[in-house]
């Protein structure tokens, strides 16, 4: 997808999503559910006129700051060498918070959907398009995979994406097989997630210990 495209398309999801949310907002009850357990019930409410709108407030933050960095990262020069991913990327966060926003309103409106049966397969396919686009960026101060070791060096930077591509690819279809155990899925994100991590921080310090004995 073109960059510009993409930029369109992620600020036409955000008006879309506060378009809907202000249709819908006469029709919620006064105090709505905005947070479900890993079973699906709701564990959270918030009276209407705020949880209504904090994941537009979110989509808002994140789209401006998102807009912002590739304006004031000192390696934006590299940034641009992956913008088109980049661009792509932040367009399918909004759809995701459009998707959740979209659930929590239908919820309050009566509509009984599973939150697990929309959220997980959501979290697995940005994630799996996560693991697309890591071998493609470029050292820089705000997006990847950022230690002191990857920052440091070209190379382990580019190693170490290159092996967190494939980790976060694998973490994408885990995270959407885990629709079948709802249960389960708070670890199913979260354990995986903590081990891809810790992982990836220790191989660039290896990759850097390597390269600084060379």
């Amino acid at each position: 997808m073109q960059s510009r495209v993409a930029q369109r398309i992620a600020w036409a999801i955000l008006a879309l999503t506060v378009l809907g949310t202000l249709a819908a907002f006469p029709s919620l009850p006064d105090v709505m559910a905005t947070h479900f357990n890993a079973s699906g019930q709701v564990n959270g409410t918030t009276v209407s006129y705020i949880g209504a709108f904090i994941i537009p407030f979110v989509m808002l933050c994140v789209l401006l700051l998102f807009t912002a960095i590739p304006r004031i990262d000192p390696l934006r020069v590299n940034i641009a060498q992956f913008r088109r991913q980049y661009d792509t990327f932040v367009a399918l966060l909004m759809l995701f918070f459009a998707i959740v926003q979209t659930l929590i309103i239908s919820r309050n409106l009566g509509f009984l959907i599973d939150p697990n049966l929309v959220i997980l397969p959501a979290v697995g396919i940005l994630m799996f398009y996560v693991g697309m686009i890591l071998p493609q960026t470029k050292r820089n101060w705000f997006i990847g995979i950022r230690t002191p070791w990857t920052i440091s060096s070209d190379h382990v930077w580019q190693k170490t994406h290159e092996l967190g591509g494939t980790l976060f690819k694998v973490l994408g279809v885990i995270i959407v097989l885990g629709t079948f155990a709802p249960s389960f899925a708070l670890w199913i994100i979260i354990v995986p997630l903590v081990i891809i991590v810790v992982g990836l921080v220790l191989y660039s310090y290896v990759l850097y210990a390597q390269d600084s004995r060379a």
